[in-house]
């Protein structure tokens, strides 16, 4: 499987105001806000920025509201990481999704316990979940904690949106890293030194 989420699970530590971390991929703060992994290496084409966002469509957050944090290479973890072939946004397009839609379902199952409501009542928007009879809502990060505590959904049953209601996937985003890459802040191959390391031109 592409991703195990009975593998990658990690319940939130003890202690008050816990992060929610529902799998590899995502991380949810009682502030509200929502860090998101790239999986893949970033070598100028964009998947820092397109594989985030397959996350946070599904996962109805505002894409303002979303950090990016790049992977560590572990394979087991993530998947594939590779570059090469332009092949990482196809091969990555209904997982990624998957892993933003397990992370959704979370959310409205924590808000249902909540309020003792109906799942089919409650309803993700904007980093929040509306219970929609009543109007009443609780945002992503009050639902941290309690989230953290429900077993992940399984993975190939959890209900993806059509692409008619997408709102960050076909949007025009700039690169996460674009600010940061024209003010010489990231670090290049270039920049890489060992003691007493020599360079051939």
């Amino acid at each position: 499987a592409y991703l195990d989420p009975a593998d990658v699970f990690a319940q939130a530590p003890q202690g008050p105001a816990p992060a929610f971390l529902p799998n590899a991929f995502v991380k949810i703060t009682p502030d509200n806000i929502v860090t998101i992994v790239a999986k893949n290496p970033e070598i100028g084409q964009g998947v820092k920025t397109s594989l985030p966002m397959l996350i946070a469509e599904e996962l109805e957050v505002a894409w303002e509201d979303v950090r990016i944090e790049q992977a560590d290479l572990n394979e087991m973890q993530y998947g594939r990481q590779n570059a090469g072939g332009s092949t990482a946004t196809p091969t990555n397009y209904d997982p990624l999704r998957r892993v933003g839609a397990a992370v959704r379902q979370m959310l409205v199952a924590a808000a249902a316990q909540t309020w003792q409501a109906p799942e089919a009542e409650c309803r993700a928007s904007a980093g929040t979940i509306v219970h929609q009879p009543s109007g009443r809502s609780l945002t992503y990060g009050q639902l941290a904690s309690a989230a953290a505590k429900l077993a992940p959904p399984d993975m190939a049953s959890v209900a993806l949106k059509p692409a008619s209601e997408f709102r960050i996937v076909g949007q025009p985003k700039g690169g996460v890293d674009n600010a940061a890459i024209v003010t010489g802040k990231p670090t290049f191959g270039i920049d890489f030194t060992l003691p007493g390391m020599l360079s051939a031109v």
